[in-house]
């Protein structure tokens, strides 16, 4: 993908699919930060990651042996944590393919997110149990446990209230994400509770209850200014964070009134203008589309007659990428008309047909000393191919991009002969040990002979001419 080609004037959402991927039962995907990757978690516990070019399989990672809950992305891309049903967090070496990480909790996971800076550190929220800061910085797994109340007396102890951290919360932490600077994480309870961590103190600033119902998911935009939450009370609500204090302050609600439906995934477009619900309808595969700011429905996105499950947008590009309850993965982008001047800037588009005129010297022969001056001309420009500039779409409009990230997956040699002859290999001694069956079943009456390898031989043809005779006939 050549970004500099990109066309800046194409509109800002999609409106059809464009492609669908299809690699065992999906779940769940996400783009890395760049967009040229995507990531997609399976029933059967694998991670399967795409090249978004050439829409091809760069990864195939076998490690759980549930379905996988959630994946997230680290920021350089080079690892990839997925959090499963089995009580795990795999966190994945992409570079060799193997696992870098495996982190094993007492319950199961409802999600896991990686830290937007540090890429050895994440978050996960636990089923019925209090969510967690896993470091693994110093080459060793420390787990922190973050509150999910405030305390109900505030004039206890320091000691009252580590012991009320650390017994069994009455409510637990449904959905989770960082902050864009990851000094803050936000985090949705079973009761309908919106907290507010300070990461540092591991300590709850603010809490408020924003439902009555408990929250499916929350996602903060790529700018860290806003954040919409999704609860089960069947609206999306779209709060502003102040950048001081990380408070939030309603500011939009969305449903729809009509139909009333529930929404299985929300997310933010990568300017944070837009907001993308995916409906839980159980015959309709729509993606609603709302002007943030105004508040009003831009698009609706039909779909095939595919429940949708799980929804994302590409972090440059107006693409969507939604999974439907088929496993599939449906791409989602703009209508492209084609731009012919794009190829040939002399092109010119002619609404009728004209006579063509030629001009006087159009069609004259060129000397060939001429066309070769002109060539050794072209040769001794000089190019410069060590200078790398860096593309400013990759790079978020606040920070720096990080050195050492990475674009695309480097192949990994696959021994598919060896393969191939270790199942031929497979098939030949099954039939070897069919044949010796037989052997044994025919010589239990026959006497002994003194050449067994000519018995074997001559047995085995009889058994294929007896097996050949009893083959039924047709009158």
């Amino acid at each position: 993908m050549n970004l500099e080609l990109l066309d800046p004037w194409e509109q800002e959402y999609p409106q059809v699919i464009e492609d669908t991927l299809e690699d065992g039962y999906v779940l769940n995907c996400r783009f890395n930060r760049k967009g040229t990757l995507l990531a997609a978690g399976c029933l059967d516990g694998r991670c399967v990651i795409w090249d978004f070019d050439t829409k091809g399989v760069s990864r195939n990672l076998h490690g759980h042996v549930k379905q996988v809950a959630s994946i997230s992305w680290s920021r350089n891309g080079k690892y990839l944590l997925s959090a499963s049903k089995d009580w795990t967090c795999i966190l994945w070496d992409l570079v060799t393919g193997k696992k870098k990480q495996k982190i094993r909790f007492d319950t199961q996971l409802m999600m896991a997110q990686m830290h937007p800076t540090d890429n050895l550190k994440f978050v996960a929220a636990l089923s019925q149990e209090s969510p967690v800061i896993v470091d693994m910085n110093d080459g060793t797994v420390r787990k922190y446990e973050l509150p999910t109340e405030l305390p109900s007396d505030e004039d206890a102890s320091d000691k009252d209230k580590d012991q009320q951290v650390a017994e069994k919360p009455r409510s637990y932490t449904t959905a989770i994400s960082w902050n864009k600077s990851g000094d803050r994480i936000y985090a949705g309870t079973s009761k309908g509770f919106l907290n507010v961590i300070d990461t540092q103190t591991r300590k709850l600033i603010y809490s408020v209850r924003i439902t009555n119902t408990s929250i499916k998911g929350l996602q903060v935009s790529r700018k860290g200014r806003d954040i919409v939450v999704n609860a089960n009370d069947r609206i999306i609500r779209v709060y502003t964070i102040n950048e001081e204090t990380g408070i939030p302050k309603l500011q939009n609600k969305f449903q729809d009134l009509v139909n009333r439906i529930q929404w299985n995934q929300v997310c933010f477009s990568p300017d944070g203008e837009f907001i993308i619900g995916g409906s839980a309808h159980k015959a309709e595969h729509n993606i609603y589309i709302w002007d943030k700011n105004m508040g009003n429905l831009v698009k609706i996105l039909e779909g095939p007659k595919e429940p949708l499950d799980d929804l994302t947008w590409h972090p440059i590009r107006p693409v969507i990428a939604s999974v439907s309850t088929y496993g599939n993965i449906h791409i989602w982008a703009t209508s492209r008309d084609e731009n012919w001047s794009a190829f040939a800037p002399d092109f010119i588009e002619l609404e009728e047909n004209l006579d063509y005129e030629e001009k006087e010297d159009e069609f004259d022969v060129v000397p060939e000393e001429e066309v070769s001056k002109r060539k050794q001309g072209d040769e001794d420009i000089k190019v410069d191919v060590a200078t790398f500039e860096g593309i400013s779409a990759f790079v978020d409009s606040e920070d720096d991009g990080e050195q050492d990230e990475i674009y695309h997956l480097p192949t990994i040699h696959n021994n598919d002969s060896d393969d191939a002859v270790d199942d031929s290999g497979r098939k030949k001694r099954k039939q070897k040990r069919k044949r010796e069956k037989i052997l044994a079943a025919a010589t239990t009456n026959t006497p002994p002979i003194a050449k067994p390898e000519e018995v074997k031989e001559e047995f085995v043809e009889i058994a294929e001419d007896m097996a050949v005779d009893k083959k039924p006939k047709i009158w």
